[in-house]
């Protein structure tokens, strides 16, 4: 099972920070001479309001990505940990946009000499840092991550509190 990044809306407090750490750990140099070359503000994780609520979306790093399963030039693929976008194959169709369940994918110009739009998504900063910047700098604590071990132990604790539960009202 594939970790990924889970956000607690009630904690999310809309501050954006998670955007600006996402954008600062994919650029190659510093962010405010990288913003002032033209290089675009390009965050891997969307901060969402929406009746009253505010949420981080991000990719989910799905086991059977439909974003994969719709890329015409297989441009998306599973490494092993996460889903990924090989930006050198991608031409910016935009199917994979279509089938993103969550509206994680996203496409745009993510360096400033880049002539063709190209997907992007959450990568879990791979090769960028030993954690995902976006749960490091979450001031909410809103974000973190789950790995394949840690959801497998929520379900089965799950799964006997509902037994508990079942037990319980039986009686």
């Amino acid at each position: 099972m594939n970790a990924f990044v889970l956000a607690v809306p009630s904690r999310c407090i809309g501050c954006r920070a998670c955007e600006i750490a996402c954008v600062d750990a994919h650029m190659d140099s510093d962010m405010g001479r990288a913003m002032e070359n033209g290089q675009p503000f390009s965050p891997r994780i969307s901060v969402v309001r929406e009746s009253g609520v505010t949420a981080p979306i991000q990719c989910r790093q799905c086991e059977d990505a439909p974003c994969a399963k719709a890329c015409p030039v297989g441009a998306i693929s599973h490494n092993g940990k996460s889903v990924v976008v090989d930006a050198e194959r991608c031409f910016g169709c935009k199917a994979c946009l279509a089938a993103c369940p969550i509206g994680a994918m996203q496409v745009g110009r993510t360096e400033a000499e880049r002539k063709v739009p190209v997907a992007y998504k959450c990568d879990l900063c791979a090769g960028h840092r030993d954690n995902p910047a976006c749960v490091a700098v979450c001031p909410a604590g809103a974000l973190s991550v789950f790995s394949g071990e840690a959801l497998q132990k929520l379900s089965a604790s799950r799964r006997r509190e509902n037994v508990r539960l079942m037990s319980y009202e039986g009686k």
